[in-house]
């Protein structure tokens, strides 16, 4: 009894702790059940959902739930959110009428990017689906098969981009310099996972904490069809002096981009590129369109893995909790896991396109001879003319091509450690964990995700839960649905409720079509 108390208070002070802090959340695959408590699920989740989160717990027997389950659209998730998605500010300063220059323009960037003025903003999505999917699970070890479909995006912005688009070419803002850098990522890839857990050990009483032990792990390796990917890169610094008297203001750019793609983008780049060289200077919106090849063809494979362990025991030995609500099965779970592990092997005509100049433009040269004669008089084709032709193709769209053999992108790596207590219909899930990669939603800083479920009933379950920090604010959870032991439909959904300090988000999670039997 002392020991369990004094792991639940370890678990307590741990909560109180971690929500003092500014964690960062997870890119990882959600159920419609840890969804609703926060975003964990390591020691919770399982039928052939555990493949992707802790594939020891293929070996769970939640709820009492059959040996085999099966998933036909077995599940929906997405995810969206982060520090650029400032709901706060953006209805404070952009749905109210306000001018949007001087002062004002810099107390709301000030509050959107913060002091000092290098602070980068991003977002970022995630969605994922799974078509296909079952486990099946005996006394002693657990199998399963699931498919996957997932999106990876990302957006990011630095203050001085944020200050050129809502202040233009303002003297004050960039006269000693700004960084006017972004970076986008997109990436769409299938998974098809295998997954194996087993009882390893087992003991009758675990150490006077718990009776009935069992210790599982588990493996899921799966194969990578990757499928589309671009990442577009911009650094620059741009400086602007004062017009003088007979000379126009002063622009710097010293920018260097470049476009990292594959398959029919990266050929339509090229194209455009080889009809630069021939001389021509055709619109590059004439070569660059969508293709539904970039996302439905295969780019190439390559493997991944999730790993995971589970402890599990009994506590029904604890008479403290034996009332109300409280009663029926008790049990203690911790899981431990690995989580995308690997990279995407893209493969399919990668190229990188790239272009990087150091340029000064004294602005526009007002001749009206010139205007006249060259232009018929039209100063707005004038003006086209210096931007789109002078600047944009002579300087900007001076790009050159690399042909790459692939592009290796590594998969958001996590490590995760859960708990679940679960005391008869009620249940208490706390996770922990850290990103190893910093993609789509994911971040090397810490995270935390606490939930509670309450089961009306036996089917009819309540979720509610918190995830503290991450990509965005503080984000609130709930989930609910009918889960009966051979049929479930359940949703969930979490969003931020002030968006003002480290932005909003918003997530929603669909149990899919899932029997049990």
């Amino acid at each position: 009894m002392k020991k369990i108390t004094l792991i639940l208070s370890a678990l307590f002070l741990l909560t109180l702790v971690f929500s003092a802090q500014s964690l960062d959340a997870q890119s990882r695959h959600l159920t419609h059940q840890s969804l609703g408590l926060g975003g964990g699920g390591t020691a919770y989740t399982d039928t052939y959902h555990a493949n992707f989160v802790n594939p020891a717990n293929l070996m769970l027997q939640n709820h009492n739930r059959p040996a085999i389950s099966v998933g036909l659209a077995g599940g929906l998730y997405t995810q969206a959110g982060g520090s650029l998605v400032n709901i706060s500010t953006y209805n404070e300063y952009l749905t109210s009428g306000r001018v949007i220059q001087g002062e004002v323009a810099e107390d709301m960037l000030d509050q959107w990017f913060g002091v000092p003025s290098a602070g980068t903003r991003s977002a970022s999505a995630e969605v994922g689906f799974i078509p296909l999917a079952a486990s099946y699970r005996t006394e002693h070890a657990a199998y399963s098969i699931a498919s996957r479909a997932r999106v990876l995006a990302s957006s990011a912005y630095s203050r001085g981009f944020a200050d050129l688009f809502f202040r233009g070419l303002n003297t004050d803002v960039f006269a000693e310099g700004g960084n006017v850098s972004t970076t986008q990522e997109f990436a769409a890839f299938h998974e098809v996972s295998l997954g194996y857990s087993r009882v390893v050990m087992e003991w009758d009483d675990f150490y006077g904490i718990g009776r009935n032990a069992r210790l599982y792990v588990g493996a899921a390796p799966k194969l990578l069809f990757a499928q589309a990917y671009s990442r577009i890169n911009l650094g620059s610094v741009l400086t602007i002096q004062e017009a003088t008297e007979t000379e126009g203001s002063l622009v710097n750019h010293n920018f260097n981009y470049s476009v990292e793609a594959v398959g029919e983008l990266s050929n339509q780049l090229q194209s455009y590129q080889q009809e630069r060289d021939m001389g021509n200077r055709p619109p590059i919106e004439d070569f660059v369109e969508l293709n539904s090849s970039d996302f439905s063809s295969i780019k190439g494979t390559s493997l991944g893995l999730d790993l995971g362990a589970t402890l599990v025991m009994d506590i029904d030995h604890i008479d403290f909790f034996d009332y109300g609500m409280f009663r029926g099965d008790k049990k203690l779970i911790i899981g431990f896991s690995l989580t995308d592990l690997g990279a995407l092997n893209f493969k399919s005509d990668a190229r990188k396109i790239s272009a990087a100049d150091d340029f000064t433009w004294r602005g526009f040269t007002y001749d009206r001879e010139f205007i006249d004669s060259e232009f018929d008089g039209d100063t707005n084709k004038y003006f086209e003319s210096v931007l789109k032709d002078s600047i944009g193709q002579d300087i900007y769209a001076n790009i050159s091509t690399e042909d790459r053999s692939s592009f290796r992108v590594g998969l958001p790596a996590m490590m995760n450690i859960g708990s679940h207590l679960l005391l008869g219909r009620f249940g208490l899930m706390l996770d922990v964990g850290t990103g190893f990669v910093e993609r789509g939603n994911n971040s090397k800083r810490m995270h935390m995700a606490v939930g509670t479920e309450y089961r009306f009933f036996g089917f009819l379950p309540l979720r509610t839960g918190v995830r503290l920090g991450g990509y965005s604010s503080k984000s609130y959870h709930i989930g609910t649905g009918l889960e009966f032991r051979n049929f479930e439909f359940s949703v969930a959904a979490a969003s931020t409720r002030s968006s003002e300090n480290n932005g909003g988000s918003i997530g929603v999670a669909w149990s899919g079509l899932a029997v049990h039997f």
